[in-house]
């Protein structure tokens, strides 16, 4: 089964291990519509997390591989400038390399537009999306569920056409 990296327009990374683009769509919709937001297969995912004192679960970091792979793939223009920002002798970035860094930061943020995205099936349905904003995938199955069991209600009379 696929590890799909989104890319939020607003550049934040969630990822997500779901069979199909469209599933993963459905899946990252517990944190916002993905939809029209690049997916990416990633080749390899690693990540390493601790519990604190106090009980929290926290994030502690990723595997090599895979940290070069989230840059690489979601931030190309800040990966650029990692690799190049001038350093100081204990190797960290000067004023000028922290300037660069915010900077790249900051095109990161604007670089991803959504795509335009497929409209649900039926009128009612693109209702719904201008009003709950969901996935037009889940949409289109609930009113397809909806549709099944209203129908189901009515009695057929004779053969059905």
């Amino acid at each position: 089964m696929p590890i799909y990296l989104c890319r939020w327009p607003n550049g934040d990374c969630s990822v997500v291990r779901a069979n199909n683009r469209g599933e993963a769509v459905e899946l990252l919709d517990e944190f916002g519509n993905a939809e029209g937001c690049p997916l990416i297969p990633l080749p390899t995912f690693m990540m390493h997390l601790r519990i604190s004192d106090e009980g929290e679960v926290e994030f502690d970091s990723f595997g090599e591989a895979t940290e070069h792979v989230l840059f690489e793939l979601a931030y190309p223009l800040l990966s650029e400038v990692l690799l190049n920002v001038p350093t100081d002798e204990a190797g960290n970035p000067t004023p000028e390399g922290l300037i660069a860094i915010s900077d790249a930061v900051a095109k990161e943020r604007e670089r991803i537009r959504r795509k335009k995205v497929k409209e649900p099936d039926t009128e009612r349905g693109r209702e719904m999306k201008k009003i709950i904003r969901a996935p037009t995938r889940i949409i289109d199955r609930v009113i397809r569920e909806s549709a099944t069991k209203l129908l189901k209600r009515f009695p057929v009379k004779g053969k059905p056409n």
